[in-house]
């Protein structure tokens, strides 16, 4: 799980276990499907759509617990000399352009998923129907606005810790 669960909040902590959750299936479908074919000739019928879930959920549900603990990639180069109140505001800029970019997904992502929904687009393999998949999405963008709130909120109240080679990546 995080390394410094005690800062973190009970949202991203069950985000974070999801995202896990869905890591250890896409694995185990994977593995159990290479090694079912090669010794005896018999795939995992829907290993392609449930892998296809597991990434969905995994990704959607991955980000916001890395944006919750500021483990995006950061280049410090400029906070051993920059004054705490510079530092502070570069904080809330790159939390709010987050926000925006994440935004923008959202809103990018809208007329895909109603299309599943209106017209019934289904998966591939077991014929599963698509749009729960965008529901996913979307709670996964709540979950990624709701730790750039953390951040944002955390930025406004102090200056960021400067990231070390624990906490970032």
């Amino acid at each position: 799980m995080l390394e410094n669960s005690e800062k973190t909040d009970l949202v991203t902590r069950i985000m974070h276990l999801i995202a896990g959750i869905a890591l250890v299936v896409m694995m185990l479908v994977v593995v159990g499907d290479i090694v079912l074919r090669a010794v005896f000739n018999l795939p995992i019928q829907g290993a392609y759509d449930v892998v296809g879930i597991a990434l969905l959920v995994m990704t959607m549900f991955g980000i916001a617990p890395v944006v919750a603990r500021r483990g995006e990639i950061v280049i410090d180069l400029a906070d051993a000399f920059l004054p705490q109140a510079v530092l502070r505001l570069l904080a809330v800029i790159a939390a709010l352009t987050g926000v925006f970019l994440f935004a923008f997904f959202g809103w990018a992502m809208f007329a895909p998923a109603m299309d599943a929904w209106r017209w019934g687009e289904r998966s591939l393999e077991l014929g599963l129907p698509k749009w729960p998949l965008w529901l996913i999405a979307f709670t996964g963008l709540v979950g990624i606005f709701w730790a750039y709130l953390l951040q944002l909120r955390q930025s406004l109240r102090k200056a960021p810790p400067a990231p070390d080679e624990e906490g970032g990546l």
